[in-house]
């Protein structure tokens, strides 16, 4: 997670070279291997300068021409408002004539792909023109082909005009398959365990004033509560809650139902409402993912799921991971805009799950949030920028209670938002969620929790002790970085067999739709398959020698065909590429790596660990020895290892409807110890060694090379 030059330790780097995975600052700026094949081309901005010149050189040289010059224009438009559609969706939205596509379609809760952050230097935004015409520059990403056939970067592309936008479906958003959905969900998270959220309704009767007792409305309800077991002398009742009472009280004929938020040594009044049989309360329990974004609305009175809605997270576009994200909120404006991307993907979810259950947004009192250390600093808009700069300190790893419309989160505006706590920069509420949702916190074996993702966070304990640490895994296992990767939806290659004998795929897809790309188990699955049929060698590389068409060299070099065009859901064979593998393999080292670095530093064997339990999006078909056999999991019984699902939204689950769950929270997050990967010698050198397939010492994982033997 360093951000200092390889060569250069002194000296703060500007720039990334993802083959090498190092960064380098302006005096080594420039590509090791010009010109050999790199799979980070399409987006590295060290190989486009060093093949084409920079951008200015580009357009002195007019590689750069527009397509049509607008600055003349622009000055025209730009107070011009304009209908953009886009497909397959149908959704028309208003736009202002000068934006690009991107900002349009994000403003208003449009999802396009956007890895780069929308620098116009990855080329994953491509879209299609259907019809009107927008204002854009070439790139060396499009294809001259392509660019006549109206495909172009959403990213580069200005409005001027009412047009029509396809989004290829392997570019939009897509609601993800939530595992825990169903109605065991309180049973399996909260047992026996009483409902007593932050939030709770109080219903009371006033006497009526007159002339011999005149007090106020604010009196006669205090002294109402107080009947009912209520401090009310320290109740905080704030003035638009105040504003409110004289109109409620009358109009409920003096028959109210009070919703009062207990944190603290303090109750705070945030509602008061005419009287119903069964006063409405609901809360919102949110995982907010460096990918993905998961919302439960959550019946308080019952703790029952009402819904349960997820989609990719709009800060996608400002970067694909949390380091990308934190330059982009270099300055106030880029905060503003991280901040806005990702509680409009909230919101959003928000919305469809009320308009879907038919519950009033004034319902929705309480809220739990659980996320990484920047995604938490992101949608308390709190600058995230120490977190990457040594000694890697953010601003606050534990919060007060606080109101809705503090963060902009669209429910009753003085609802009470729970933040669950972190621990460091890299460890942040989501973990400390997985930990107390699953339990490790309680057990006497010693356990090693894994969730994987983007940030790669461990833990390593049990009820005596924690120790925890993460690793920048990269998105690869939730779809990015890759061709056709992508989460659990439907179309998604969840599981693939394939046959050592004719070398022939058997795949399973989300949905049992016809195939559009592949997720994180079915990676998993895949990958283990390649090398255990021989396709693959112990670097990752195809063999190419091979009876078979579907190893075969393609625009990025050679790949493995999963799916034809015919047999697809989309207009392509759906491939896997060398490339592609050789990012999944940095992505399994960097997670091998941690555990055998946070095992060293507890001073602990492998044969010490009683269980292995793993969380992320994968869905439900990981396969844990296909796991072993990539080399991302340590070989070992495979009884030890448990997957649990996505630990943070069960977790965020647990704090909404428990007070008592809070606090555990709390301890867990203040007794976890901190080791950092950042600096670790230890670290880089178990990465390096696991940059094979399954390792470069095989003799770690015995019972795969029993199986190679074979």
């Amino acid at each position: 997670m360093s951000n200092v030059c390889v060569h250069h330790p002194d000296r703060e780097s500007k720039y990334y070279c993802a083959k090498y995975n190092r960064h380098l600052c302006e005096e080594c700026f420039g590509c090791q291997d010009p010109t050999i094949y790199c799979k980070h081309r399409s987006s590295c901005m060290i190989w486009e300068i060093v093949k084409y010149g920079t951008p200015d050189e580009q357009l002195e040289r007019g590689q750069n021409k527009t397509v049509e010059d607008t600055s003349e224009k622009e000055a025209q438009v730009a107070d011009r408002d304009v209908s953009v559609t886009f497909q397959p969706s149908g959704q028309t939205v208003q736009a202002r004539a000068g934006q690009t596509v991107m900002e349009a379609a994000h403003e208003n809760g449009v999802y396009i792909n956007a890895r780069c952050g929308g620098k116009g230097v990855c080329g994953s935004c491509k879209v299609k023109l259907e019809s009107g015409r927008v204002d854009c520059k070439e790139s060396i990403l499009i294809k001259p082909e392509d660019r006549e056939h109206g495909i172009f970067l959403a990213c580069k592309g200005r409005l001027t005009e009412d047009v029509t936008i396809r989004i290829p479906e392997e570019n939009a958003s897509q609601a993800m398959r939530i595992q825990e959905e169903g109605a065991d969900i309180k049973q399996r998270l909260l047992g026996d365990r009483a409902v007593d959220p932050l939030v709770r309704i109080v219903s009371v009767t006033l006497p009526a004033p007159s002339l011999d007792d005149p007090s106020s409305d604010l009196e006669r309800l205090k002294h109402a509560l107080s009947r009912e077991n209520v401090d009310a002398e320290s109740l905080v009742v704030d003035l638009p809650a105040l504003r409110e009472l004289a109109r409620v009280v009358r109009e409920g004929d003096w028959k109210v139902d009070v919703a009062l938020l207990d944190h603290g040594c303090k109750t705070e009044l945030i509602r008061t409402s005419v009287h119903r049989e069964a006063p409405a309360l609901y809360g919102l329990a949110v995982d907010v993912g460096t990918t993905s974004v998961v919302v439960y609305l959550v019946d308080l009175a019952t703790g029952d799921v009402a819904g349960v809605s997820s989609a990719l997270n709009g800060q996608v576009v400002c970067g694909e991971d949390v380091i990308t994200r934190i330059i982009y909120a270099k300055d106030e404006e880029g905060l503003q805009k991280l901040h806005d991307y990702g509680m409009k993907t909230i919101n959003n979810l928000v919305k469809d799950l009320l308009v879907a259950t038919k519950i009033k947004r004034s319902d929705v009192l309480a809220a739990s949030i659980a996320g990484n250390t920047v995604m938490t600093q992101s949608v308390l808009k709190l600058d995230p920028g120490s977190i990457r700069r040594e000694p890697y300190v953010p601003t606050a790893t534990r919060f007060p209670v606080l109101h809705a419309a503090e963060i902009d989160l669209q429910i009753h505006p003085r609802a009470g938002v729970f933040v669950v706590p972190g621990n460091a920069a890299y460890v942040g509420g989501d973990i400390t969620a997985g930990i107390v949702s699953s339990g490790q916190y309680r057990q006497d074996g010693t356990v090693l929790f894994i969730d994987v993702g983007t940030n790669g966070e461990m833990a390593l304990g049990n009820q005596d002790w924690l120790m925890t640490a993460a690793c920048s895994a990269g998105p690869a296992f939730e779809g990015g970085g890759i061709r056709h990767g992508m989460r659990a939806t439907p179309g998604a290659i969840e599981k693939v067999e394939i046959d050592a004998d004719t070398l022939e795929p058997v795949i399973q897809t989300v949905g049992d739709r016809p195939a559009v790309g592949i997720c994180g188990s079915g990676m998993i699955s895949l990958i283990g398959s390649l090398y255990l049929s021989g396709i693959l060698d112990s670097q990752g590389k195809f063999r190419e020698d091979l009876d078979t068409e579907r190893v075969r060299r393609g625009d990025l070099g050679p790949e493995y065909v999963l799916a034809w065009e015919k047999d697809a859901g989309i207009e392509e064979d759906v491939v896997i590429t060398e490339s592609d593998i050789n990012t999944l393999i940095l992505s399994k080292a960097a997670i091998y790596g941690g555990i055998r670095t946070l095992l060293e530093g507890s001073g602990l064997p492998m044969e010490a660990i009683d269980q292995f339990w793993i969380a992320g999006g994968f869905g439900k078909h990981i396969d844990f020895d296909m796991a072993v056999v990539l080399g991302m999991l340590p070989d070992v019984e495979r009884e030890k290892f448990r997957y649990l699902g996505n630990s943070a939204i069960a977790g965020a689950y647990l704090a909404l409807v428990s007070r008592e769950i809070q606090q555990d929270l709390d301890m867990v997050s203040r007794n976890m110890t901190y080791i950092d990967f950042s600096s670790s010698n230890q670290f880089f050198d178990q990465y390096q060694q696991a940059m094979f397939l399954p390792h470069t010492e095989i003799r770690d994982f015995p019972s795969v090379k029993a199986r190679m033997e074979k």
